[in-house]
């Protein structure tokens, strides 16, 4: 790509990841910044497509430390998370990841792909990795199609957890990554883990709002509670933080957001029932390329 090519292409950027992706950005600007920098570019607009390329590369930055309900965690590479935090949270999260590996029937063995592949605790540094490169849900924004199939592993996973007999009760974009070359996703953090049906010990303090009402009138951990946050985090993954998801019927299939607003009690039957939502909308499944 020439100069004015790439200036173009810098400038007419809205967002940093038009530009960038999560995981190669620090070498994707400095590739950018060779061909636009007023030194080596004279075009008159050299100066201000290198600006922008400052600001969008400051902004991918902010990505790299996430907070979420123990503290704070950073990707340290493709594959790996470190979290930093209340001990007793990751501790907890620890013992819970070890419950779910300790399963040992063909459906859990199948369905540890969507769990790391180790969590070890050292110096009071969480440690999560991967099979593959992943890239939290923190922060991100993705089209419709890559979100459709995202929502499908969310329901797959839960149907799974409930089968085994837990409700995760922290579903949120904090303790989510997504693998793009395989399509898969994986939990990063499981501090809420609770057998169906007993008492609720912890929930999400960041995402309270995103609980319905039924998990303070109850404080049960009932299978309705999952779908409903697997549904919010969903909507937040098409741009609308709130989880509300009304707002993006304007822009997105209505059929779609009804049944993510929609409540839903059974996982097994959210996930056949969505599955054949998505036949009836956009037919047989697609594979599309994530690239971020």
């Amino acid at each position: 790509m020439d100069a004015v090519a790439t200036l173009i292409k810098i400038l007419a950027a809205s967002t940093a990841t038009d530009l960038f992706t999560r995981g190669d950005y620090k070498k994707e600007y400095l590739k950018y910044l060779k061909t636009v920098h007023p030194d080596v570019c004279a075009h008159p607009l050299a100066t201000k497509a290198a600006q922008q390329l400052l600001d969008f590369k400051k902004k991918m930055e902010s990505f790299e430390i996430m907070e979420d309900d123990a503290g704070t965690y950073t990707q340290t590479d493709a594959q790996t998370f470190a979290f930093q935090g209340d001990i007793d949270f990751l501790k907890q999260s620890l013992n819970n990841y070890q419950r779910l590996m300790r399963l040992n029937d063909a459906a859990s063995n199948h369905f540890k792909k969507y769990l790391p592949v180790s969590m070890t605790l050292e110096n009071d540094v969480l440690t999560v990795k991967s099979r593959e490169k992943a890239v939290a849900f923190s922060g991100l924004t993705l089209e419709q199609h890559h979100v459709t199939w995202i929502a499908s592993r969310i329901f797959e996973l839960t149907a799974w957890l409930h089968q085994v007999g837990f409700a995760h009760l922290g579903f949120n974009p904090e303790s989510f990554a997504v693998l793009p070359e395989n399509h898969g996703i994986i939990l990063l953090s499981f501090y809420h883990l609770t057998p169906l049906h007993q008492k609720i010990q912890t929930i999400s303090g960041r995402y309270l709002h995103w609980y319905p009402p039924i998990t303070l009138d109850e404080k049960r951990a009932l299978p309705y509670i999952d779908l409903c946050l697997a549904q919010r985090t969903a909507i937040y993954l098409l741009g609308d933080a709130s989880g509300n998801g009304v707002k993006l019927k304007k822009t997105h299939s209505e059929a779609l957001i009804d049944f993510w607003i929609a409540p839903h009690e059974d996982a097994f039957q959210t996930f056949d029932d969505y599955r054949k939502l998505l036949y009836e909308l956009f037919g047989k499944p697609k594979f599309f390329v994530l690239n971020i």
